[in-house]
């Protein structure tokens, strides 16, 4: 048996040659089936091209996640959200007022805090400062600390689950 009949002129061998034998013709260029399947493929690829930079800063971020510990960012943060870090919001410009901000505890370098910018004194230096003062140590406590030394931004808490989403 020959496929070169159910395959039309410049289509290998045996193309369509399973279309055929279930009494219908495989979907061409000019078909609407065609046509919408590649709408639909085409729609697929542009969204995977618009979540790239979404899914690149998780990847760059996953490293630098953290768990909150404490009750000085509330209510924004809570104890036992997980937060992801981005380490390079701040590559293009320095942190302002308002940002959050991650730096290493200036009483024990291994230990992260997670504090809002309060002011960007005079010489540079960032006055931080939690959300709720009243539970917070922060730069009223060690003083200004060096833009050099911010970690990266929280952008993202990632656990638990009901409280999943960007943070500002």
């Amino acid at each position: 048996m020959t496929t070169s009949s159910a395959s039309g002129p410049g289509s290998p061998p045996g193309a369509r040659l399973g279309a055929a034998r279930r009494g219908r013709e495989a979907p061409g260029p000019g078909d609407a089936r065609f046509r919408s399947g590649l709408r639909v493929g085409i729609g697929l690829a542009a969204l995977g091209l618009a979540l790239l930079p979404s899914l690149a800063r998780v990847a760059r971020s996953w490293a630098f996640r953290s768990a909150v510990a404490g009750e000085s960012m509330r209510p924004l943060l809570e104890p036992g959200d997980w937060l992801l870090v981005d380490p390079d919001a701040f590559r293009n410009r320095p942190p302002r007022a308002a940002d959050l901000v991650a730096v290493p505890d200036p009483r024990e370098p291994s230990r992260w805090l997670v504090k809002r910018v309060v002011t960007v004194d005079a010489d540079g230096r960032l006055q931080l400062q939690g959300d709720d003062a009243e539970r917070s140590t922060d730069s009223r406590t060690f003083g200004p600390v060096d833009p050099a030394t911010v970690i990266g931004r929280p952008w993202a808490r990632y656990w638990p689950p009901t409280r999943v989403g960007p943070i500002r």
